[in-house]
């Protein structure tokens, strides 16, 4: 893993310096500036393949390339077109010799590639593990940061809106005008074209009987690839079915030691207790750090800045204080799981919709608009007798109209619907892996680890393996994760399987009032005239009992407007 960067056009050496500079933490064994006659290309370098090779950027004749990522399959494809060469960056390069721009669906990992061939051109890979970022005048980064001092500095309102509705802008929008970042499964050159899409095909012949094989088949063939490399690899543990089936996977094949985060004074938000028990099960080594109130204020300067733009997931806080901690290079994590086998309780209650028939629908809508309440209940309901698409995200936060009372001008229509298939439940796990998972999960563990150089790494986000879920039936596929619970019931105690699902938290809500932080809202909200104040009081007033999250993305917005604007 590694921090890349590159200029087509003018550009002043000191300066790509100074943006390589800020991205140090994803690689500190090596850095390297490639300048060429059309721009310059930069690399930082986290090894963990091919210590003492892949050096990069690497021109051949008058093409250039760098990447930051993993190719697990660069071996296979060393064989399969004969090709001598040692490393991923000569693979790539090789390959776009022969196929030009398709090179990119022959590679199987994360990634974010960069080649310049009479023009640049960008790739990321299919589920946005890697991040990319860009401006139409020539240059790319791996942060948002590297960026910033060529560009001047203004916050774009529709990816604001799009912040709200979803805790994070949604690619090709970041949060700052004139910065993009490229989407998942796309590559650019000059426009944003998509290389590769989840498609649904159903297949009647999996049955409930010989699904669980094969998703365990797949999930080990997952892993298998990810141990990939010349460093010790390690796993994070919450204790919950996910990461500890992993874990138990993982442990199979090679020594893992799995590392855990908890809360001085919340025992209903830690999990320390059941990835101890996970961990004496397994007879591995499980270390665990306590994250409180101080380390949770004393981060949050660092952790702003490693976020690059405001996405409002409090675990951010936690992943950054735990990866402090975690003396490896590679870590595994089971992300994915829930939105793959419809592990989120909230989908119960969106399924349910599905099936429901009301012959008063129009009379029950012309009701709910009549007497509106600003909740998300509320909200749902009226989608529903409006006939329209009713689950719009498992993290959606301000609906639309809550956007529009909170924003005091420029407050934008948020577009969900280039999300939507026709696909039954699999349209919420495709919502969810482009929005959930792809702008917030995925960048949570791309940010926080690869701030202490540390590479994430998914095994159930494998393009085999969700390739083969969006073939399942609805009735095979089913609900609750009963296919990843009956696969953990060969490798974990019953007690770890089947307890209730808790989220990754964070007591951020009872920090921020213990230490009347929530008067930062107002105060800086005072200066920027961004948001509706009144609406502001309404939302601290109220609290937890309906506001939790929507406080949360209201402060850490705040505090980040704060750091870069004022």
């Amino acid at each position: 893993m590694c921090a890349i960067f590159g200029i087509i056009g003018k550009y002043e050496l000191s300066e790509v310096k100074k943006s390589l500079d800020l991205m140090l933490h994803r690689g500190k064994k090596y850095q390297k500036i490639l300048e060429f006659k059309e721009g310059v290309f930069g690399f930082n370098r986290l090894a963990i393949e091919n210590i003492d090779k892949n050096l990069q950027p690497l021109k051949t004749g008058d093409k250039v390339f760098v990447f930051n990522g993993e190719i697990y399959n660069y071996k296979n494809l060393i064989k399969k077109y004969d090709l001598n060469v040692n490393s991923e960056i000569e693979v790539i390069a090789k390959l776009w010799e022969i196929r030009g721009v398709d090179f990119i669906k022959e590679l199987e990992g994360m990634f974010a590639i960069a080649v310049f061939d009479k023009k640049l051109y960008l790739f990321r890979d299919e589920f946005g593990k890697k991040p990319l970022y860009f401006t139409k005048n020539g240059i790319f980064a791996s942060e948002i940061k590297a960026i910033l001092p060529f560009v001047s500095k203004e916050l774009d309102f529709e990816a604001l809106s799009e912040y709200l509705a979803f805790n994070s802008s949604i690619a090709p929008k970041t949060i700052y005008k004139g910065i993009f970042k490229l989407p998942a499964g796309c590559y650019y050159d000059g426009e944003i074209k998509r290389w590769f899409d989840f498609e649904r095909v159903e297949n009647k012949s999996i049955t409930k009987e010989n699904v669980s094989a094969e998703v365990e088949r797949l999930l080990i063939g997952s892993i298998e690839k990810r141990f990939m490399g010349d460093v010790e690899i390690g796993s994070l543990l919450s204790g919950g079915v996910d990461s500890s089936l992993i874990v138990a996977l993982a442990s199979k094949y090679r020594k893992i030691d799995t590392f855990s985060v908890g809360y001085e004074g919340f025992e209903n938000y830690d999990e320390r207790k059941y990835a101890k028990k996970v961990a004496d099960y397994l007879g591995i080594k499980n270390f665990d750090v306590t994250l409180r109130k101080k380390d949770f204020f004393d981060n949050f300067e660092n952790v702003l800045f490693h976020m690059d733009e405001p996405i409002a997931d409090s675990s951010f806080f936690a992943a950054f204080h735990l990866a402090k901690s975690i003396p490896l290079k590679v870590v595994f994590s089971g992300e994915g799981s829930d939105e793959l086998f419809l592990g989120y309780r909230r989908y119960e209650e969106f399924l349910g919709f599905f099936n429901a028939f009301l012959p008063n629908k129009k009379w029950l809508k012309k009701y709910l608009e009549r007497y509106p309440e600003d909740i998300k209940e509320w909200e749902v309901f009226r989608r529903f007798f409006a006939d329209e698409v009713v689950f719009r995200g498992i993290n959606e936060t301000f609906f639309q109209r809550q956007i529009n009372k909170a924003l005091r001008k420029n407050a934008f229509e948020v577009d969900y619907e280039r999300f939507y298939k026709n696909w039954g439940s699999f349209y919420f796990t495709y919502f969810d892996m482009k929005v959930w998972l792809g702008e917030v999960l995925l960048m949570k563990l791309d940010k926080m680890f690869m701030s202490n150089t540390i590479e994430a790494r998914s095994p159930f986000l494998d393009r085999d393996l969700v390739n083969f879920v969006f073939t399942l039936p609805e009735d095979v596929r089913g609900s609750k994760k009963w296919i990843v619970k009956e696969i953990s019931q060969k490798y974990l105690p019953k007690e770890i399987v089947y307890r209730r699902k808790k989220g990754f938290a964070v007591p951020f809500y009872e920090w921020l009032k213990e230490e009347k932080e929530l008067k930062r809202i107002i105060d800086i909200n005072r200066k920027n005239k961004i948001f509706n104040e009144e609406y502001l009081k309404e939302i601290i007033k109220t609290g937890h009992k309906r506001y939790k999250q929507h406080i949360w993305s209201l402060y850490l917005f705040s505090r980040w407007y704060e750091k870069e604007f004022l």
